[in-house]
């Protein structure tokens, strides 16, 4: 209150609550497959309403063959989990390579599937070392995000 009794006018801001988060920098292809485990990354604080709720990282994505949903340097936002559902989008280590591609399971394989049509489903055969980071949630531009 002021000394004249009057209240004076106060205006409030509002302050976006920011999380940590890790991106990691080695792309996860939309092509031919890049390793992602132990590689760099990098923990940035970003506006809360910016990611999917449960988003436990988030990865570079490499190349076109996710488009037209995912582009070639854009971030795509996962919940760390072993599974992932048929159909559902996801990033996977084959051989030590690390994708983004959606799962596709059959009666007799296992496939990721590029969303982009000109580059063909990856069978995974029973000798292959194969490995589920997680499911993708949401993507972001890493531009916008000054990554």
């Amino acid at each position: 209150m002021h000394a004249s009794g009057k209240y004076e006018k106060h205006v409030c801001q509002i302050i976006p609550f920011r999380r940590a988060i890790t991106v990691y920098e080695n792309a996860v292809s939309a092509g031919t497959g890049n390793f992602l485990e132990d590689g760099p990354s990098r923990t940035l604080n970003i506006d809360e309403a910016l990611l999917p709720e449960n988003t436990s990282f988030g990865v570079k994505i490499s190349g076109d063959s996710m488009e037209p949903e995912f582009h070639d340097g854009d971030i795509a936002w996962v919940i760390k989990q072993e599974t992932v559902e048929n159909g559902e989008i996801g990033i996977f280590s084959l051989n030590g390579d690390a994708y983004i591609k959606k799962l596709r399971e059959d009666n007799e394989s296992i496939f990721l599937v590029s969303l982009n049509k000109k580059y063909a489903p990856i069978r995974v055969s029973e000798n292959d070392r194969f490995d589920v980071f997680g499911k993708v949630v949401g993507t972001g531009n890493a531009t916008d995000l000054s990554i």
